[in-house]
């Protein structure tokens, strides 16, 4: 149900809070330093122009390629839909919080699933950018994030 004094649900507040909990007791394990993220003009030859195209990218999520990722900046939530689980052979009783490999950076991302038809089979919203510390760009169509050893990239579709 509805608080009385606020709009959110309490299935909300209390997701809301296990994240806050999840980030106060997460540490990385790499410490980033003035990591600089830039992008370059000349790494824009061969994307189609004009392009208004969103970022779609693949993800490997349970050791799965999962491809038309949508990155969403302006999502609050990351989003798994319930087609996407059937076809990863996902029961909704086995989604717990595991870790496991995403881009070579083991991550756990706490989604929402959604049980209706999209053209994505997942919205990587700001949550995930943000515990990423990535930098996506529309215009390169393409995301980048600091590891440990450099800044990772993970090149866009204007197929998708």
């Amino acid at each position: 149900g509805r608080l009385q004094y606020c709009h959110d649900t309490v299935s909300f507040i209390k997701a809301y809070q296990r994240r806050a909990e999840f980030r106060k007791n997460w540490s990385p394990s790499f410490h980033v330093q003035n990591n600089v993220i830039a992008f370059e003009e000349n790494k824009t030859v061969g994307i189609d122009k004009p392009q208004y195209d969103p970022l779609v990218i693949e993800l490997v999520i349970r050791d799965l390629e999962v491809a038309r990722v949508l990155i969403d900046t302006g999502s609050t939530v990351d989003i798994i839909f319930h087609g996407t689980l059937q076809r990863m052979n996902v029961n909704l009783d086995e989604v717990r919080p595991t870790p496991k490999p995403l881009t070579g950076v083991t991550k756990i991302v706490y989604f929402a699933v959604i049980d209706n038809p999209a053209i994505y089979n997942v919205i990587m919203g700001t949550p995930w950018i943000h515990s990423m510390k990535a930098v996506p760009s529309t215009y390169h169509l393409c995301i980048k994030f600091p590891t440990p050893n450099e800044t990772a990239i993970i090149l866009g579709s204007q197929n998708s």
